[in-house]
């Protein structure tokens, strides 16, 4: 038996699926390098493409979630992924695609030439796309638990046989990917639990938040070429992770705020040596992290 598991390795190179070894791919795009993996996190992601079912990810916001479906298509060369955000008012057909009804009998109240032909109405979403797709796709359905309870389940069927029923084409056509299935990646925030036969159907994977030498790397690998001196991420690293040990905080600082809080240190001349000497309530450009009004003055509280 060959082995066909070990695809993704979250490292930021290049390995295609299709593409024999030693290829050189001509994809280049602005986020390679920019996200790492844990060894657990690739090992799920090569598991629910091994198996071919949908990867559930959940974790705390701003641990990379949304990220993974970017560093997955790009390391595998699968182009870029197609993204569904998920709403409080989304149902399981958004995802496949949409009809524009109105304009379409607007167009047939006007008797125009083309309102015969009901596929100018009918725009394929995420899902849809990759179904049709003729090579394999990364999807990504981004925080599905925003969606109504029904949501997850309604979409069993699509996820399981990727085909679905255009309703609105004549005879309802069905459409099916007969050539290689997508990988799936659906992040959650575990504001609400999924129904089980959903969970049922997915590879599961909790992200923990990066530890401070990981945030270190992090920082030192998406600020590259800005000049950022490696003592100030170190001495930010130090401080953000106070304030993340903070008591009873209604919203701790993720990485996408430690981000742009060491960018505005940097726009404003701080040093090292100045941020390192400091208690957390005398932090500089402090708004970039704290969000809440409780939370400042848990903040000031800690700095006492």
């Amino acid at each position: 038996m060959t082995n066909d598991f070990e695809h993704y390795r979250g490292d930021g190179s290049v390995r295609p699926l299709s593409a024999p070894a030693g290829s050189e791919t001509a994809i280049h795009h602005e986020q390679r390098g920019d996200y790492r993996a844990s060894p657990e996190l690739a090992e799920a992601v090569n598991l629910a493409i091994a198996v071919e079912q949908p990867l559930l990810v959940t974790g705390e916001p701003g641990c990379g979630k949304t990220r993974l479906a970017w560093s997955v298509a790009e390391e595998l060369d699968l182009g870029e992924p197609l993204p569904f955000y998920t709403k409080s008012t989304s149902r399981a057909q958004d995802l496949l695609y949409r009809y524009d009804a109105v304009r379409h009998f607007k167009d047939i109240q006007l008797k125009l030439p083309d309102a015969s032909d009901v596929t100018k109405y009918i725009c394929y979403e995420a899902l849809g796309k990759a179904v049709l797709a003729p090579a394999r796709t990364v999807v990504l359905i981004d925080e599905i638990d925003k969606a109504p309870r029904d949501f997850p389940n309604d979409l069993l069927t699509e996820l399981d046989r990727m085909q679905f029923v255009v309703h609105e084409l004549p005879e309802g056509e069905r459409l099916k990917q007969t050539r290689v299935r997508p990988i799936v990646i659906i992040t959650s925030n575990s504001e609400r639990q999924l129904p089980l036969p959903f969970l049922r159907r997915c590879v599961f994977h909790y992200i923990e938040f990066p530890k401070p030498a990981e945030l270190v790397a992090i920082l030192t690998e998406r600020l590259k070429g800005s000049r950022v001196q490696a003592d100030l991420i170190r001495a930010a690293v130090e401080q953000f992770t106070r304030v993340r040990e903070i008591p009873r905080l209604n919203k701790k600082p993720a990485t996408g705020e430690l981000l742009t809080w060491v960018v505005g240190l940097v726009r404003q001349g701080v040093t090292a040596a100045g941020l390192g000497h400091v208690s957390v309530a005398q932090l500089p450009l402090w708004q970039a992290l704290v969000k809440d009004r409780d939370d400042f003055k848990r903040l000031q509280e800690a700095g006492a």
